[in-house]
C-alpha cells in the first residue's frame, strides 16, 4: 500500500455514544420510509442488503407468542436462537408483512428493560453519491485504500455502510460513511444531512492520511464540515 490519498469518515454513532441515531418515531413503517428516502437520494446500495427479524426475550408472553407465530408462518425456521434473542432471515417479499406486525404491536411490546421487543434489522454496504453527477465519488472505496481495516468488525477504510433497526417502540440508524477529503467535503456532507431525519453529530468526524511509510493510515479528529 503506497497511496497518499485522504478520506474523511463519519461514524454515527459509535457504541460509546449510544450506537445509532434515533429516527424519532415510534412507527416502524414511518421510520422505514425515512431511511429509504435517504438511501434513494444520497447513496447507492452495493449488493443486496441483509435483513433479519429479531425477537428479544423478556417481553409480555402473549406478545412474544404472537411474534413467534408470525415468524413461523412467514419466515420459516429461525436463523439462530440464543438465550437473549431469536433471529430469522427476512426475504425482500416479507418486508411489508414484517413492518405490519411490528407496527401493530402496540406500546407494550417492550422487554423488561424497556427496549423494543422485536425489530427488523436492515444492513447494507453503500457508496455516497455525488449530487453534482448522480454517481458515486471516484476513488472513495475500499480498494482505493488497500482494503485497510479500520477495526475488528469488518469495516474497511473508504467503504460505507448503514444499519437500520425498525423496532416496535423505537427505531434507529447507524452510519459509517466515507467522504472525499477535498473541496467536495462540505457539499457532500450537506447533501447527506439534507436527506436525514436527524442532525449529524458535530463529533465523530475523522480525516485519515497515509503514514510516512505508506503502509498504514492514521486518523485525526476534525470539526464537522457542517459547522460554519
Amino acid at each position: 500500500m503506497t497511496s497518499n490519498q485522504e478520506v474523511v469518515t463519519y461514524d454515527g454513532l459509535p457504541t460509546s455514544a449510544g450506537g445509532a441515531h434515533s429516527l424519532r418515531t415510534k412507527n416502524p413503517r414511518v421510520a422505514y420510509g425515512s431511511v429509504q428516502d435517504f438511501l434513494d437520494a444520497a447513496v447507492l446500495t452495493v449488493g443486496a442488503p441483509e435483513m433479519s427479524f429479531q425477537l428479544w426475550a423478556g417481553g409480555p408472553p402473549d406478545v412474544g407468542d404472537r411474534f413467534e407465530s408470525f415468524a413461523a408462518a412467514h419466515l420459516g425456521g429461525p436463523q439462530s436462537r440464543q438465550r437473549t434473542h431469536t433471529q430469522w432471515r427476512v426475504r425482500p417479499d416479507d418486508v411489508d408483512a414484517t413492518l405490519d406486525v411490528l407496527s401493530s404491536a402496540g406500546s407494550g411490546a417492550v422487554t423488561g428493560h424497556g427496549h423494543p421487543l422485536a425489530s427488523l434489522v436492515w444492513t447494507a454496504r453503500v457508496a455516497l453519491v455525488d449530487p453534482a453527477t448522480g454517481t458515486p465519488y471516484e476513488g472513495i472505496d475500499a480498494d482505493a485504500f488497500g482494503r485497510f481495516a479500520v477495526d475488528g468488525y469488518g469495516r474497511l477504510l473508504g467503504a460505507s455502510g448503514v444499519r437500520a433497526m425498525f423496532g416496535t417502540t423505537a427505531s434507529s440508524l447507524s452510519l459509517w460513511l466515507g467522504f472525499p477529503a477535498d473541496d467536495r467535503l462540505h457539499p457532500a456532507a450537506a447533501h447527506v444531512q439534507k436527506h436525514l431525519p436527524f442532525r449529524l453529530s458535530a463529533k465523530h468526524w475523522r480525516r485519515w492520511r497515509a503514514t510516512k511509510d505508506g503502509q498504514s493510515y492514521r486518523a485525526t479528529k476534525i470539526t464537522s464540515p457542517l459547522v460554519s
